[in-house]
């Protein structure tokens, strides 16, 4: 089933103008991922050079967060520094990491110095000691785990990225549907399609002009078909089990503007039931009014407790209307259903950098852009240009 773009809402975000920021800290990590694009060149960064990116970054983007990632942001030395440093400049200090090596001290200690979110990355491609061989919706348990963990200390929260391939699409609903039922302590999830370099017998890929060998190449994928998933095919898969939900806003390829590169739903719910979606209108004046109270778009809130206010919107936004409908019913057939916490929980569905026919589609106006070398690039090139100092291209073999 195609997506009806007329129904929902582009984000208004510009390369110069746009809520999220990334840094990289170190090359270090403690796993090992099947598919992981990241080596090992630097190793721990200067933090200096950490701390000058991150301002360059600010100054070019009107940053609303700051995205900590690596390798492994946690077995950086100077974490806590750059967190108080990202907090201090007025930016949410948005962590991505795999949990491993995290406890309760250190979730209250990276609080203390201004943390607003984890983002763990949680799925059955890495090598995670323990927990070898586990399949998703095993996985759950290690995600509640984490959970847990941070909902316990206050001011910070948490959400998961999950790596998307044709062996754990059908396992995506189950997954979801463990963070609907959290949606008390779990505030975001991420579902992010495998996606890599191909080469064959007809294509060859190249930088500055030189082929390079497949031995060098980062996320290379011998099969076209292992890395062809869409957001909107993810998105299909998804819909099946929740049919209450829609997504509202995407950001369309910049190469190829009829893909949708990023894809958002904000579900509305309680623990116990999913009562819908934002709407395009909803998100339209969130976005909006975001702008001109703070002068930056926003891209994550910390606090996701909304309440029954946010059915407010149901005048402005259809789709609200719907979810304050089944508010009600809920309500009529199990009155103390009235008493019930009520949350949102953004669900965003990313498809990464793709060549197709030698040009780079990534997001246009890409939330997650960084400093490299004094250059602002999309983050999910940076190993493109430590390795061969521009970004690759394909080109067809006569």
């Amino acid at each position: 089933m195609g997506i009806d773009r007329r129904r929902l809402y582009r984000f208004p975000w510009s390369i110069t103008d746009n809520p999220g920021g990334w840094v990289d800290v170190t090359d270090v990590c403690c796993l090992h991922c099947s598919r992981c694009y990241r080596r090992t060149l630097e190793g721990h960064r200067p933090l200096r050079d950490v701390l000058s990116d991150i301002a360059a970054c600010a100054a070019l983007r009107n940053c609303d967060d700051m995205k900590i990632s690596g390798g492994e942001p946690l077995i950086y030395p100077h974490l806590l520094e750059v967190v108080r440093f990202v907090a201090k400049s007025g930016m949410k200090p948005f962590l991505m990491t795999s949990g491993v090596g995290l406890d309760r001290p250190l979730v209250r200690e990276l609080a203390r110095a201004g943390l607003v979110r984890f983002n763990f990355h949680v799925d059955s491609s890495q090598d995670r000691p323990g927990w070898e061989g586990r399949n998703e919706v095993e996985l759950n348990e290690l995600r509640q785990s984490y959970a847990e963990m941070v909902a316990g200390v206050k001011g910070v929260g948490c959400g998961f990225n999950v790596t998307v391939s044709r062996a754990n699409l059908d396992a995506v609903p189950d997954v979801v549907g463990w963070a609907v039922r959290n949606i008390r302590i779990v505030n975001h999830m991420t579902l992010i399609a495998l996606r890599g370099l191909v080469v064959g017998d007809d294509i060859a890929l190249f930088a500055k002009g030189k082929r390079l060998p497949p031995d060098l190449i980062p996320g290379l994928a011998e099969d076209a078909g292992e890395v062809s998933l869409t957001a909107d095919g993810i998105f299909d898969t998804l819909r099946e089990r929740f049919p209450f939900l829609s997504p509202c806003g995407y950001l369309n390829g910049g190469a190829f503007p009829e893909t949708n590169k990023y894809l958002v739903s904000v579900a509305i719910g309680s623990p116990r039931h999913l009562y819908g979606s934002l709407g395009a209108r909803a998100l339209e004046a969130i976005q909006v009014t975001a702008h001109l109270a703070r002068g930056r778009y926003v891209s994550i809130t910390k606090k996701t407790k909304v309440g029954r206010k946010i059915f407010l919107l149901a005048a402005l936004d259809p789709v609200v209307g719907k979810a304050f409908a089944r508010f009600l019913h809920a309500v009529f057939v199990r009155p103390w259903h009235a008493f019930e916490g009520i949350y949102i929980q953004p669900i965003a569905i990313e498809q990464p950098l793709e060549l197709i026919d030698g040009e780079a589609n990534v997001c246009d106006d890409c939330i997650n852009m960084m400093i490299f070398r004094d250059r602002l690039i999309p983050a999910c090139r940076v190993e493109e240009y430590r390795a061969f100092g521009a970004p690759i291209v394909s080109q067809k073999i006569v």
